[in-house]
């Protein structure tokens, strides 16, 4: 990348942390008042400005986890996965949570893709400059500050490792997310899944008219309870952008939101949030 760019801060960088604190959402979704009482509890004497207000939220939020706002704060599909990792075990929402994070790094830090261009530059400082050097106008301590946080993200992780003041990728979890991100062998199961998804979910909603971030976060957990595949949120648009609309045996219909929301899909130039599906097969495969 030749061009500046702006990266956010994390200010919670403790994976840990990050997904104790998406327990206390999903424990207590649309209630903003117990999840506030949860992740302060995991802060002991700490307040809700610095904490709740100031760091939790405002990480998950950037990283994507979770969607809404004041009393309608829940998880997103990708932070309802990696919490469904953690049902099994906490490496299993580490390993959720190292595709996840390395999907994000991808879009919006390039460290993974710096550290990779830069072998021969072995001293974490050393990087922390790289970096530095290109991201958009901030102060020096501004710049190293968002780049430590982020690092510490990919550390905790367990993407990348620091020894001794050196910086490299972990390779075999490296490896292993990347294979997780892979979406060719994803691609076989959408479309059924949409549909048998969709056909539950269309029963509890007027008219058949269905939440699309509802629909990516039940297809997701389909994959990982039924396959052990990680389906991200950005996996989920793009299958279901490479779904035709309309065909002999069904037409999908998308429905464009009246305001500014978050998780919205993206298609063709304008943004959606709820999704329609008129069938015309009788019942069988379509």
């Amino acid at each position: 990348m030749n061009e500046k760019y702006l990266i956010p801060l994390i200010k919670e960088h403790r994976v840990s942390k990050l997904i104790d604190a998406m327990e206390c959402i999903e424990k207590y979704p649309f209630n903003r008042l117990m999840q506030r009482e949860c992740i302060l509890s995991l802060y002991p004497g700490k307040t809700e400005k610095s904490v709740f207000r100031g760091m939790v939220i405002p990480s998950l939020r950037i990283m994507g986890l979770i969607i809404g706002f004041g009393d309608a704060i829940r998880l997103s599909s990708n932070g309802k996965l990696i919490l469904e990792g953690n049902k099994k075990n906490r490496e299993e929402a580490y390993r959720v949570a190292r595709a996840v994070f390395l999907e994000i790094d991808k879009k919006v830090f390039h460290f993974i893709q710096q550290i990779k261009q830069h072998q021969s530059i072995p001293e974490e400082q050393q990087l922390i400059e790289v970096i530095s050097q290109k991201m958009e106008a901030l102060s020096k301590p501004q710049k190293e500050e968002r780049i430590k946080r982020w690092l510490e993200i990919l550390k905790g992780c367990g993407l990348v490792k620091s020894v001794n003041g050196k910086i490299s990728l972990e390779n075999k979890a490296y490896e292993d997310a990347e294979k997780d991100l892979k979406i060719d062998l994803k691609r076989p199961f959408f479309k059924d899944k949409l549909f048998t998804i969709y056909k539950t979910l269309s029963y509890q909603e007027t008219a058949g008219i269905v939440d699309i971030a509802t629909l990516r976060e039940q297809v997701a957990l389909s994959y990982y309870r039924e396959h052990n595949m990680i389906l991200t949120e950005a996996q989920f648009d793009e299958l279901l952008r490479e779904l035709p609309l309309v065909t002999n045996n069904y037409v999908i219909s998308l429905g464009q939101t009246m305001g500014a929301e978050e998780k919205l899909f993206f298609f063709k130039g304008n943004y959606y949030r709820t999704l329609s599906i008129t069938f015309f097969e009788k019942k069988g495969t379509v």
